[in-house]
């Protein structure tokens, strides 16, 4: 819904700055409102937890993993372990596949 709401808005602004004397058909009005959108909704989420750093580990065996290296709170997940629900924003998950090596990683 938020999403539309900005959309429109941004249409609205680029209809009232053409400044060319040409009005925007709704076509254009909707092109535009969906280019925006797109771009939104496609944008790279932030990288909060530092995992970017962090993407060398991908492939690598768990067990060797230094976690001094690791961001503070950082927790490397094995594969079908308990964890908690909780989001942190900040906090960077290692996640280990069946077979013992590093499968992937995510914020949270």
């Amino acid at each position: 819904m938020m999403r539309w709401i900005v959309a429109g808005i941004v249409v609205i602004g680029l209809a009232a700055c053409s400044g060319q004397g040409r009005q925007l058909t709704y076509r254009e009005m909707d092109q535009i409102a969906r280019r925006s959108t797109d771009e939104q909704v496609h944008r790279p989420a932030p990288d909060t937890c530092q995992m970017a750093l962090h993407t060398n580990l991908i492939g690598a065996v768990g067990a060797d993993i230094d976690r001094t290296e690791l961001p503070a709170g950082a927790r490397v997940i094995c594969h079908n372990c308990a964890v908690t629900m909780d989001y942190r924003a900040d906090r960077l998950n290692v996640d280990l596949g069946a077979d013992g090596r590093v499968s992937g990683l995510h914020c949270g």
